[in-house]
């Protein structure tokens, strides 16, 4: 079992138990809703790993929920194209805090590229078309909050182990007795 604090009010039970799926089979997920402070609830895995990958992933026991100005949805990603490779081709718009990929066996892959402000994304938004290496033309948009792939943009960063007040949702691993 997993404790996640600091959960926005306007994220939905079925958003997060597909966030945390990616690291193992949720079992189950309560929301404990806080009236006007952030919610917090609890995720429990069907065993100890998931619990095990997230922490060993996030170091800080942190996830990061960005705001949506700050994000840009970008299609027609070469499936030979890394992320390395991305972020540093977005940096040239303004400071990259992240990429995340989605792939496609059959389609282009897509992502979501996340700045440290909504500068660099009205920036690209104005210059399209934006070309990859001068002969893959990407798809970039604004990021619609909507769609179920980006609505919960969250991912595991590192950071202090000690909560913050601010965009984070803390984990503390619980062990039943």
């Amino acid at each position: 079992m997993l404790f996640v604090g600091n959960i926005p009010h306007d994220v939905e039970k079925t958003e997060l138990v597909e966030f945390f799926e990616q690291f193992g089979s949720v079992l189950d997920f309560k929301i404990i809703s806080r009236g006007k402070h952030p919610n917090f609830g609890f995720v429990v895995f069907n065993d100890s790993e998931p619990v095990q990958k997230i922490l060993s992933k996030s170091e800080g026991r942190r996830i990061v929920r960005y705001p949506d100005a700050h994000q840009l949805f970008v299609g027609n990603i070469p499936h030979d194209v890394e992320k390395p490779e991305l972020m540093e081709f977005f940096e040239q718009f303004g400071s990259v805090l992240d990429f995340k990929i989605i792939s496609r066996e059959k389609h282009p892959n897509f992502g979501f590229v996340v700045f440290n402000d909504s500068e660099p994304v009205q920036k690209i938004l104005s210059s399209r078309p934006i070309e990859l290496f001068d002969n893959v033309r990407l798809n970039v948009q604004k990021k619609k909050t909507h769609s179920r792939f980006n609505k919960l943009c969250l991912s595991i960063n590192s950071g202090s182990t000690y909560p913050t007040m601010g965009n984070s949702v803390y984990l503390i691993p619980l062990q039943l007795v």
